[in-house]
C-alpha cells in the first residue's frame, strides 16, 4: 500500500510547493505595494496586512509540505 501512496504524496508535494511558491510571491508583490505606499495610511496598512496573511498562508502550507515528506519517509 505505501508503493501506491508514495506517487499520490509526490503529487501532492509538489502541488503544495507550487502553491506555497505562489504565495510567496503575491507576499513579495503586497511587500512592495507597502513599501511604495505613504507610512501611516489606510493603503500602507492594507498591503502590510495582506502580506502577512499571504506569509502567514506559505508557512501553513510549507508546514504541511514537512509533515506530508516526513510521514512519507516512514
Amino acid at each position: 500500500m505505501t508503493a501506491v501512496m508514495l506517487p499520490e504524496t509526490a503529487t501532492v508535494v509538489r502541488e503544495l510547493e507550487r502553491a506555497a511558491e505562489a504565495f510567496a510571491q503575491r507576499a513579495l508583490e503586497q511587500e512592495a505595494c507597502r513599501d511604495r505606499a505613504r507610512p501611516g495610511t489606510a493603503v500602507q496598512h492594507r498591503h502590510a496586512h495582506s502580506a502577512t496573511l499571504w506569509r502567514l498562508a506559505e508557512s501553513s502550507l510549507r508546514v504541511r509540505i514537512g509533515e506530508l515528506e516526513a510521514a512519507s519517509a516512514l
